[in-house]
């Protein structure tokens, strides 16, 4: 019998309804957990205090976590927790953020990106792949 591993994804986000209902979408889903951290300053503690293999960054439509505020901690989250894969949420309507996200993917900056009007299902699809 094979030991069962369960990856763990950190969603930090402002959003806790948003939170809530991915975790509640996911929580059967086998292979994976979810653990919410609202405080985007505790992200890297969060990645390794749960061992996580993924992080959902919510990049705020308003508010001091914009774009560049989430780039720069993707960029020190690289740095301090390498093995962490990285997923922005973004929203649609920010042509400048959808701009700096695509680029940012295709620098190897981040791993994927999202944006706030997808399904929970396909949200759901996207973490698991994480």
């Amino acid at each position: 019998m094979g030991v069962w591993a369960v990856k763990t994804v950190i969603l930090v986000m402002h959003r806790a309804s948003l939170a809530q209902g991915i975790m509640a979408k996911m929580r059967d889903a086998p292979g994976i957990q979810l653990c919410y951290e609202p405080d985007y300053a505790n992200a890297d503690v969060a990645i390794r205090s749960h061992l996580a293999s993924g992080v959902l960054l919510e990049v705020s439509e308003d508010g001091e976590q914009d774009i560049g505020f989430c780039l720069a901690l993707c960029a020190w989250l690289r740095e301090v927790t390498p093995q962490c894969r990285l997923m922005l949420m973004c929203p649609e309507g920010q042509v400048e953020a959808v701009r700096r996200a695509i680029e940012a993917k295709r620098k190897g900056e981040i791993d994927d990106f999202v944006f706030y009007d997808v399904s929970l299902d396909y949200l759901a699809d996207s973490l698991q792949t994480l």
